[in-house]
This record gives structure tokens, C-alpha cells and sequence, in this order.
């Protein structure tokens, strides 16, 4: 993996985008998610956007560094790629969990519990989506409650 492997721009998804820029096979890593590791979450940025990831209990990584470009990869319920907490002393990757192609955009699961996924709708489209950022786990669930949810008085 080299810093020209990927790019960012505008994505159909939502914003930016991280793109690859080469093919790549299965399991090869994509793109390293970079930042400082803190004891607690950073504060959110003034733009509201996310970009902390909790990669061991208490162990928080702030990815909102221009030095990340990973920071722009975005959700999808059919995610290509997944990031991985590999320690201290390699970091957090993305990593393909599928062949990838030039010019296809790198997506992960971002994993959002159910509270949070009240506050991020997803646009990813994929077959499945259930219109929420929300861990695959939680997917089922979520769409029980939506289908037997109805409008109150």
C-alpha cells in the first residue's frame, strides 16, 4: 500500500469519499486510519462530524487529522472494506473483506449502536439498508421496530 493507492473526492454516498485508485485483492490493506490515541472520546468537531474511533476500552483514536484520509471513507450496509485495530504499534486499517476495483469507493461499517443511529440516517442505498447508520447486529432489530412502529397521537 502506498499513499497514492487511494483518493479522496466527492462520493454519491454522502460528502467526500475514499476511492481506490488501483485494484486490490482480499484482505489487503487499504488505507491506514490515522490520529492521536486518547484516555477519553474527542470532542466532536464544529462541523458535527465524527471522526474518533474507540479501539480498545478506554483507548479512543481521533482520526479528524488532514494527515487521515481514511477519516473520509463512509458507511454502507454492504460495507467493501473494514477497519481493524491491529495495536499500538501498527494501528487502525482498512482492510478489503472483497476484491476491490480502480475507481470504486472504500465503505466500512461504522457500527453505530442504537442511540446513535437515531441521529445518522444512511444514504448508502445497498440492498438492505434500513435508512440508519447501524452496526450490522443491530439491523434486524431496528427493522422489526420500524415495521411495527406506526405514527401517536
Amino acid at each position: 500500500m502506498s499513499a497514492g493507492d487511494v483518493e479522496t473526492r466527492p462520493s454519491p454516498i454522502a460528502g467526500q469519499g475514499l476511492f481506490a485508485r488501483r485494484d486490490f485483492g482480499v484482505a489487503e490493506r487499504l488505507a491506514p486510519y490515522r490520529g492521536p490515541l486518547t484516555s477519553a472520546p474527542p470532542a466532536r468537531e464544529e462541523s458535527g462530524e465524527v471522526y474518533a474511533l474507540e479501539v480498545a476500552p478506554g483507548l479512543w483514536l481521533d482520526g479528524a487529522g488532514a494527515d487521515n484520509p481514511a477519516r473520509w471513507a463512509n458507511h454502507s450496509c454492504a460495507p467493501n472494506a473494514e477497519l481493524v485495530w491491529l495495536g499500538a504499534t501498527e494501528g487502525a486499517w482498512l482492510i478489503s473483506l472483497r476484491p476491490l476495483r480502480a475507481g470504486e469507493e472504500i465503505t466500512f461499517d461504522y457500527g453505530f449502536s442504537l442511540a446513535e443511529s437515531l441521529f445518522h440516517p444512511c444514504s448508502c442505498r445497498a440492498p438492505g439498508c434500513v435508512g440508519r447508520i447501524i452496526a450490522a447486529p443491530l439491523r434486524p432489530a431496528l427493522r422489526r421496530h420500524l415495521r411495527f412502529s406506526r405514527p401517536r397521537d
